[in-house]
């Protein structure tokens, strides 16, 4: 070879070689032929295969698309271990984090791994690592396994628990070999206690993981690109007058936007649901129902009611989480509003002579509005049907009563040991029409071989209902998912579905989505202000209106959150970050 014009290459010069070499200004033999074993070097870098993909591939827990491998692979070869994961909400970023994690604890680039998670998420991560990849992790919050942060190797951490400044201190020294932010668009504000917490971890690897990582205006990417690799992008000045053209910095400067395509393209990935044609994506269908209750339902409902409202007037704050239990026990199922009574009684709520009142009108209910909808819904369908409830009384009579029925059922719950769970699960992909599960099994479990979704309680925290439509509504799913919701009418329930959820059209929304409402947890998404709204209402009236005017709040933030993704998907228009095609 006696001519640069035969070296060729398809990765990018970053330090000129190439150029130096056309222009005739090696000075040497030795200076090529350095050169030639440097590109061949990084060649065999960047076409390096992942470790653990023959091994992920193989398993049958684990459903694996290209778009991810190739994440993956450019995260490793090409990014060095620091990235934006910004596909599109639905195309499997915890997958990609996954692999990567995976990846790094098997070819000994990490060992001390840190993640960092909205609180709704926890239970969620550290179950899809745990049957995804196998991978213990500790989690901080829910745990009881966690000690402090210095003693687990694989860890999990909310984020608003990690920046406790005890928990913070304590993370910033410790030598963390890989850190993932989940959500990382909470981190767009350079002045906030989550983006300073991740600046000064001490860490070999960052990844951050959002489907929308700029909201408001191009400062917000401009904060995520600086945590990664700080002063790629210049100062925040200089890149406010080479890439924006407007005062608010949401204008690009399309003189200069091949030139931020070219610098953007070294730190994120992103990935829309177009490019991707090995996934099918289906539609969730709710189905809404406010249900009348009989005399006696409405009677009691009304008498627990009533005691919880009396207690709570006369309470100093220390009951209040009590009494909101005993409140979603009234209107989850006649069982389980006994135990509520029971519990009223012990905690000196109400009287013996309350308590017998209130039993005597419990004996007489002998189908409850909720199962007889129940039964209506599972009849007319031969599928399966995956059943939610919040409580182990209601769990007990619905499958008492199904399989007297001649229902072949399933229960999976939290109390079940894990042969026990992996059993029913079985059981469930087999031959057992429904399920019943309690929280336990919104998290983690993947049912795609189901369509069909029953909340029989309502969850009043809209991420755990997602959790609860994701186990079915994910990839893999090939069907539309129905998604059955209903409520008595004058629970507490029927008010936060009509007016709140309906209003947001929740159940058609997905985790990203959900966040991007939620992030800042006003008052109008607060189950804490949703029970006081409802006991210091003097009627139904009143209740009606509180809630009318938390709905047209929950509204507006709806509406600025699709503002908020519509310009983010404005933004990324211009560029082509995918590694689809390529």
């Amino acid at each position: 070879m006696t001519s640069s014009e035969n070296i060729k290459t398809s990765f990018p010069d970053k330090y000129g070689i190439k150029d130096n070499l056309r222009n005739g200004q090696s000075k040497s033999g030795n200076f090529l032929e350095l050169t030639i074993d440097s590109y061949k070097i990084l060649s065999s870098i960047l076409n390096e295969e992942l470790t653990v993909k023959e091994s992920l591939q193989h398993n049958q827990n684990l459903s694996i698309f290209t778009h991810q491998i190739l994440a993956a692979n450019k995260i490793k070869n090409e990014f060095g271990g620091n990235a934006i994961l910004s596909d599109e909400v639905g195309l499997g970023k915890t997958i990609e984090a996954g692999i990567i994690i995976k990846e790094f604890l098997v070819t000994g680039l990490a060992q001390k791994i840190l993640i960092l998670t909205p609180p709704s998420l926890l239970t969620q991560w550290q179950d899809e690592m745990n049957s995804k990849f196998n991978l213990d992790f500790i989690s901080q919050k829910t745990d009881n396994r966690f000690r402090d942060v210095f003693s687990h190797d694989l860890l999990i951490m909310s984020h608003s628990s990690a920046v406790f400044p005890t928990f913070s201190k304590a993370l910033e020294s410790i030598p963390w070999d890989l850190v993932i932010v989940d959500e990382a668009h909470s981190m767009k504000n350079s002045e906030t206690k989550k983006h300073k917490l991740v600046r000064n971890l001490t860490k070999k690897f960052l990844l951050l993981l959002t489907a929308t990582p700029v909201q408001n205006n191009l400062l917000e990417l401009y904060n995520l690109v600086d945590l990664l690799q700080p002063g790629l992008l210049g100062t925040w000045k200089q890149f406010q007058e080479r890439y924006t053209i407007d005062r608010q910095s949401r204008k690009l400067n399309s003189i200069f936007k091949d030139e931020l395509q070219t610098l953007l393209s070294e730190v994120i990935i992103r990935t829309t649901r177009n490019e991707v044609k090995e996934i099918t994506f289906t539609e969730r269908l709710p189905n809404t129902e406010i249900l009348k209750p009989s005399g006696e339902e409405k009677l009691l409902y009304s008498k627990i009611t009533d005691a919880i409202r009396d207690a709570y007037e006369a309470d100093d704050g220390s009951n209040f989480l009590a009494l909101m239990t005993y409140q979603r026990l009234a209107a989850s199922s006649t069982m389980s509003a006994k135990g509520a009574i029971k519990r009223m009684l012990q905690n000196k709520i109400i009287s013996n002579d309350k308590y017998e009142e209130m039993i005597s009108i419990s004996n007489k209910i002998k189908h409850d509005a909720k199962f007889e909808y129940l039964k209506k819904i599972i009849s007319r369908d031969d599928s399966k049907f995956l059943i939610f409830t919040e409580f182990y009384a209601t769990q007990d009579y619905i499958e008492k009563e199904l399989s007297s029925m001649g229902y072949l059922v399933t229960l999976f719950n939290g109390k079940m040991s894990s042969e026990l769970k992996a059993q029913s699960i079985k059981a469930f992909k087999a031959e057992r029409k429904i399920m019943i599960s309690t929280g336990a099994g919104g998290e983690g479990q993947n049912f795609q071989f189901c369509h069909n979704i029953i909340n029989y309680d309502l969850p009043w925290n809209p991420m755990k209902i997602e959790q609860k439509i994701g186990r079915v509504h994910r990839i893999g799913q090939i069907r539309d998912v129905n998604i059955y919701n209903f409520a008595v009418e004058g629970t507490i329930e029927s008010y936060i579905l009509k007016l709140l959820f309906q209003k947001i059209n929740l159940f058609k929304m997905t985790l990203g989505e959900l966040d991007l409402i939620f992030e800042d947890e006003s008052d109008s998404f607060n189950e804490k202000t949703w029970l006081r709204e409802f006991l210091t209402s003097e009627n139904h009236v009143e209740i009606e209106n509180k809630f009318t005017v938390l709905g047209e709040n929950l509204e507006k933030e709806k509406t600025l959150a699709e503002v908020k993704s519509k310009f983010s998907e404005e933004v990324f228009e211009n560029f082509d970050l995918s590694t689809m095609g390529k």
